[in-house]
């Protein structure tokens, strides 16, 4: 039987099932197995003596071969405060769009950055001796309009100050971002303005900009991991350093303070264990991978393993529950929604955009692509680095109107199958390439570069200069 199951108003799934289970337990606990779900489920059915109008599943005989539509609800019951996972129960796998990681213990989860700069920037408290002074500049500054002069000292310990709050937030500011600090800093602080310069901050930004790259090699220098990764290496390997290329705000964070290798490798054994139990504790999945976050990531940068490896010791991480709130801890962003709402934003423009143009020259290509349907899926991903292949039985359409599975390819591997359709697999393709540290195929390069900086608006202050031509072009297009 196929049922067309609806979890939420933008999330209705496919599902297949060979023969209807006899129990109605039996039933709950396969919705829950396919789909993903945790929880108390409540499942209702159309019922045709009253007008196809829901009504709640109490029997497997309430279903019937013609029926093909469910609605699905889940409740949940708040779990103790004692537990190593705080209650995630208002967000399901298939609300996870909007969903945030699910909280841990402070002490057991990894220290992670928030990467988004507030605007006004929040001036951390300085020193006593410094706060007593600068007081005093401000009450001169209001009652005669002089300005404080500054010792090289008490400068530094200012610059000081600000690079260690700056560095909570994110390890390499933008330019603009300095200025939002600097600018922030002489609001509060008017005795701190610059003589003779039109804002009064314009040399603080760049004081600020280079006390964090002193900073930074600091710590570098005291054994931070996440910034040692980042230096070229002294032998003269010409390989780049590992850095955070994409804004990624969680790059290569530390270990949970409480937490060693042996303790960090037992929790993986223990999440290895459970994803491969019948009915999975989702809750408890997420609270693992949320504690190994670190471990994760030092394997994914540094030892740089093949995606077959990472399927053999991560398979919840080639889940896409598990892809989302990976995604976010990397980039402190929500991957669909920010997918999506780039997508409700630019679509118009991009449509519009293509319909000026007199010729696409890459669309006979596309199109020629899609009527090839080989029959292995072992053909068709050979060669692939990344990619999405759609599974249809109506092949004589290049765009079929029936799509019986969407699957995402890495490295010639299949890594996810069953996917809702081919705007959540794209979506799921940029997790994919953050989650597992890929670079973006040379060839495509441009496109990726689009999708993450102007359609997600990730990075968006740093587009190459012809990503930054399609994104003037899209603005300027009248709608």
């Amino acid at each position: 039987m196929r049922f067309r199951v609806i979890l939420a108003p933008d999330d209705i799934r496919r599902l297949s099932i060979e023969s209807l289970p006899e129990t109605l337990d039996s039933f709950i606990n396969l919705l829950k197995n396919e789909l993903h779900l945790d929880g108390t489920l409540i499942v209702q059915f159309e019922d045709r003596n009253y007008g196809n109008e829901l009504c709640n599943l109490t029997s497997m005989s309430d279903l019937t071969e013609e029926m093909t539509t469910l609605r699905v609800f889940q409740k949940h019951v708040p779990e103790s405060s004692n537990d190593l996972e705080t209650s995630i129960d208002e967000l399901s796998d298939s609300t996870l769009d909007t969903a945030s990681l699910p909280s841990t213990s402070s002490r057991d989860s990894t220290p992670k950055r928030s990467g988004y700069l507030p605007d006004p920037f929040v001036i951390p408290k300085f020193p006593t001796d410094i706060e007593l002074r600068l007081q005093r500049g401000n009450e001169a500054y209001y009652r005669d309009g002089s300005l404080l002069d500054v010792p090289r000292s008490i400068r530094s310990d200012i610059l000081d100050t600000l690079a260690e709050a700056l560095f909570q937030i994110k390890t390499h500011p933008t330019n603009g971002e300095c200025s939002i600090v600097a600018k922030a800093l002489v609001d509060k602080f008017p005795c701190l303005k610059e003589a003779g310069s039109r804002d009064g901050w314009y040399a603080w930004k760049y004081s600020i900009h280079y006390k964090m790259g002193n900073f930074r090699q600091q710590l570098r220098i005291a054994g931070s991991v996440e910034l040692s990764v980042h230096k070229r290496s002294a032998s003269g390997d010409s390989k780049r350093p590992k850095k955070a290329w994409r804004s990624e705000v969680n790059f290569l964070p530390e270990h949970p303070p409480n937490k060693t290798m042996e303790m960090l490798e037992q929790d993986r054994s223990n999440l290895q264990s459970e994803m491969t139990k019948k009915n999975v504790d989702w809750k408890k999945v997420d609270a693992l991978m949320d504690s190994t976050f670190s471990l994760r990531r030092k394997e994914i940068i540094k030892e740089e393993p093949l995606v077959k490896d990472l399927q053999a010791r991560w398979s919840a991480l080639f889940t896409e529950r598990q892809i989302d709130a990976e995604f976010t801890r990397i980039v402190s962003k929500n991957l669909k929604q920010s997918f999506f709402h780039g997508l409700d934003e630019l679509v118009p423009r991009f449509l519009r955009l293509y319909r000026h143009r007199e010729t696409v020259k890459e669309l006979p290509a596309f199109l020629a692509s899609l009527d090839a349907d080989p029959n292995e899926d072992t053909e068709a991903i050979k060669g692939m680095d990344v990619g999405i292949l759609i599974v249809t039985e109506d092949a004589e359409r290049p765009v079929p109107k029936e799509v019986v599975d969407v699957v995402l390819a890495v490295e010639e591997s299949v890594v996810l199958r069953k996917l809702k359709d081919v705007p959540h697999a794209f979506a799921l393709l940029m997790g994919l390439l953050y989650v597992l540290n890929i670079q973006y195929p040379k060839g495509l390069r441009y496109m990726f570069e689009v999708i993450q900086k102007v359609i997600m608006k990730i990075g968006e202050n740093t587009c190459s200069s012809r990503v930054n031509g399609v994104r003037n072009k899209l603005m300027s297009t009248n709608m």
